[in-house]
This record gives structure tokens, sequence and C-alpha cells, in this order.
């Protein structure tokens, strides 16, 4: 009786770890984060910013801008982020991330992209991609030409990924153990190790996650 106890305990643990640690699909019925462009603050260097109506493009993240009919992909060379009224996005390379957590110069950012590899496993085909072709334009920039009517309405929803970044200061650094614990101070060393140990916490969780911005220095 001691012994079915015993595995019952364990069975309703792994379950709940299990559970919490499940990674749920989102899906968007555009290939944009936003249904309509919106207008936006372009955050720059030395406290700069522009205006403009933007979105961000899901194939892979990017800042995109609109020009009457056209819509151009934006050189993010020196762009700090974006913001739309109280939301606001860091950029992670050429990507922007949506800033989910904040401790003090200290980010949680969480990138949003097209799942291609599940896209083409639930359409049973990998050339049908609902993405826009980013052609070369004379003059600077690029600028974006429809692809199979991104713009329709997906009826069941395009599956997305999502990929989680800190920033410390401005590196930026993957939500990865082996990534992140080099940065993690050095008084914390002893602290992160027995998080790591926890089997109710994990990387894929957004939770969790934001638990680490104190590990990191400021």
């Amino acid at each position: 009786m001691k012994r079915l106890l015993i595995m019952a305990a364990l069975c309703i643990v792994i379950v709940s770890a299990a559970a919490q640690q499940a990674t749920v699909v989102h899906r968007s019925k555009t290939v944009f984060q936003y249904d309509d462009f919106q207008v936006g603050r372009v955050l720059q260097p030395f406290g700069r910013y522009v205006n403009d109506t933007l979105n961000i493009l899901l194939k892979d993240a990017s800042l995109c801008f609109r020009r009457g009919d056209k819509i151009y992909a934006a050189d993010v060379s020196h762009v700090l982020g974006v913001r739309f009224d109280s939301i606001e996005y860091k950029r992670v390379g050429t990507q922007m991330g949506l800033v989910v957590a904040q401790r003090g110069y200290n980010f949680l950012v969480r990138v949003t992209t097209i799942d291609k590899k599940k896209y083409q496993e639930e359409t049973r085909g990998g050339e049908n991609l609902p993405f826009f072709e980013i052609l070369p334009e004379q003059g600077g920039g690029f600028f974006m030409e429809l692809d199979r009517e991104p713009l329709r309405e997906y009826e069941q929803g395009i599956p997305l990924k999502e990929t989680f970044y800190f920033l410390n200061r401005g590196e930026v650094i993957p939500a990865v153990e082996s990534k992140f614990k080099k940065h993690v101070r050095p008084e914390m060393k002893q602290a992160f190790k027995n998080l790591m140990e926890d089997r109710f916490w994990s990387w894929r969780d957004e939770k969790s996650l934001t638990q680490l911005l104190m590990y990191l220095p400021e």
C-alpha cells in the first residue's frame, strides 16, 4: 500500500511538471504582428526618435513601415527599439523582441516568428508559405512584394514560435542555460544552480525566465 502511494505521488509530480512545461502553440491570422499598421515611435540612440506607420513581419520579426501601397523593411542598424503606446520592443540583432519583463537595465524579451517547420507539416508542403519576398530597391532600403496573397486570413491560423532573450545593458543573451550561466553574478551562482534543479522551473516558461533577471549584473 505504501509503495502504491509513493508511485501515485511520483506520477502526480511528473504530470504537474510536464503540464507546466508544455508548449502552447500560438497562431496568427495574418503574417503581421498587428492586423493593421499602427503609428509607433522608433527609438534611436541619444534620445532621438521618429514616428511612423509600423508593423512587425512575423516571417522574421523584422520591423516594417508603409508608404502608400508599398511595405518597406526598415534598416534597424541604428534602431534601439520601437514603442506602440505602452508596448515596447527591443532590437535583437535584426529582429524586434517584445519586452515582457524588466529589472533595472535588464530586460526579458520575446521574439515571435512563424514556425516554418510546423506550418510545412500542417500544409504538407514547403513551398506555399504565406511570406513576403523582400526585394532590393535602388536608392536604399527594401520593399516587399506580395507572395501568394499573404494578407488573407488563414482559417486555422499560422503557427508561431517564441524565442526568449535577455538584454543585459544592451548585450543579447539567449535564454539557454549554457549561455545564461556565464553572466550570472558570482554571489548568485549557487542560487542559480539550485534553481536549475527545480523540476517545476522551465526555460520555456515566461514566468520562470522572469525570475532570472535578478541573477544578472545590474
